[in-house]
């Protein structure tokens, strides 16, 4: 493939089955461009001493498959707040054409609330923003989460995680009134509202979106606290809520033809998450979820 510079096997891009799963020719690209976005990520985390773990599928894929889960499409990383900060302080000068990392600073609009590492010369247009024709970056991506303290207390917990996120959608419907996008979920009454409120406080700020500054004042709200507990706030989910002391001491475990880190003691957070995760249970792809293309760039499919 002519837009990475991960340098792979002309074998690895053949169809496969892996665990009675058929990994279709398609699919080794686009774990490809993924590979090489990690490859990247690695290489400027290595050189800032930024640590970072893989989470969620990719973390269980790792342990269990030494690399993808079969039918898996995506790429799940996490690291702890401050260092996602400096991640983001240096990305602009490390990370080059094809690739792009993406933010709501770097890349208005975006508004994924976390960071995004894209190949700018593929796709990957989540099917439910299709319909919006949305401009900013949309190629193909593995997902850097920030792990945020959070309230010990679960009711405590859950009340935070709900405003954070009410304040993430409110910032969403405001770009899109702001930038002519629809909100085709809300009423007629409940829309004019809404439009009404918006309208002023464009006019009020600018046309800053504070509902997204509050979003990222709110979420790193007990970071400065001595919490027991973090979590990956975005994900909504208790399951990816873990104490700190799980999330520590990065180890090297291959992944495909890379090595990568984990966390040493991994199966509390692996158990929590999947409940009996070592005991195989064959799943079905998730790939209908994102319209894919390895070879082209998202801005043909935007014209």
């Amino acid at each position: 493939m002519d837009n990475i510079k991960l340098k792979l096997a002309d074998d690895f891009f053949k169809e496969e089955v892996r665990n009675d799963y058929t990994v279709s020719p398609k699919m080794k690209k686009i774990w490809a461009v993924e590979l090489d976005l990690l490859d990247q990520l690695d290489r400027v985390c290595q050189k800032y001493d930024i640590p970072w773990y893989l989470s969620g599928g990719s973390l269980l894929g790792a342990v269990r498959h030494h690399g993808y889960i079969p039918w898996d499409d995506d790429i799940d990383l996490m690291m702890y707040r401050k260092d996602f900060d400096r991640l983001c302080e240096v990305a602009e000068d490390e990370f080059a054409e094809p690739y792009f990392f993406q933010t709501e600073e770097t890349d208005p609009g975006a508004m994924r609330g976390h960071a995004q590492l894209r190949n700018s010369s593929t796709t990957a247009i989540l099917k439910s923003e299709e319909r919006f024709n949305y401009h900013f970056n949309q190629g193909i991506f593995i997902d850097i989460f920030p792990l945020d303290n959070v309230p010990d207390d679960p009711a405590e917990r859950q009340a935070f995680v709900k405003k954070v996120n009410q304040l993430k959608h409110r910032a969403r419907q405001f770009y899109n009134y702001c930038n002519g996008y629809p909100n085709k979920n809300l009423s007629g009454l409940k829309q004019h509202l809404l439009y009404s409120k918006f309208f002023f406080d464009k006019l009020r700020n600018g046309g800053r979106n504070t509902y997204y500054d509050r979003f990222v004042k709110e979420i790193t709200k007990y970071d400065d606290q001595d919490t027991k507990n973090v979590m990956m706030v975005m994900l909504e989910t208790e399951k990816c809520c873990w104490e700190r002391k799980y999330v520590a001491n990065p180890t090297r475990v291959p992944f495909e033809m890379l090595s990568l880190p984990i966390p040493k003691d991994y199966d509390p957070l692996l158990t929590k998450q999947y409940g009996k995760w070592n005991v195989f249970v064959k799943g079905g792809s998730i790939h209908g979820s994102v319209i894919f293309d390895p070879d082209k760039s998202y801005k043909e499919y935007l014209k």
